[in-house]
């Protein structure tokens, strides 16, 4: 008896990865987007998504941070993205859905870099 119960933990165990990560549903709402004209401050090529964060300016000129989502590394490359692909410094106009908690935090969907060079998480890099 003492050997098949940790056993019976395995299963358990195994699940516990999976439940860390979360649906784009529970936490984010499709039908509230936001358009963000800022500056990247920083670019974090993380598992299980990556994130970067953006300095957006209002128009009374208080500066907010931006926490903005991606997907993961993995399907960021297969789709033409690098780790350098957004710099700090980077001015970029970014189409994102709204968290439902109403934090600065978004998933990022579209992002525009100034040269005009579109970025999604979906597909490779469009040249303008």
């Amino acid at each position: 008896m003492t050997r098949f119960f940790p056993l019976a933990l395995v299963p358990l165990l195994a699940a516990t990865p999976a439940l860390a990560h979360h649906s784009f549903a529970a936490e984010y709402d499709a039908n509230k987007k936001v358009e963000l004209k800022g500056t990247v401050t920083k670019f974090e090529w993380t598992n299980p998504h990556a994130h970067f964060y953006l300095d957006v300016t209002d128009p009374a000129g208080k500066v907010a941070n931006w926490n903005l989502e991606l997907a993961s590394p993995n399907m960021m490359v297969r789709n033409g993205w690098k780790r350098t692909s957004l710099k700090p410094g980077d001015t970029v106009v970014v189409t994102a859905a709204l968290a439902k908690d109403g934090t600065n935090t978004a998933s990022a969907q579209t992002i525009m870099l100034a040269d005009g060079t579109t970025l999604t998480f979906m597909a490779a890099p469009e040249k303008p």
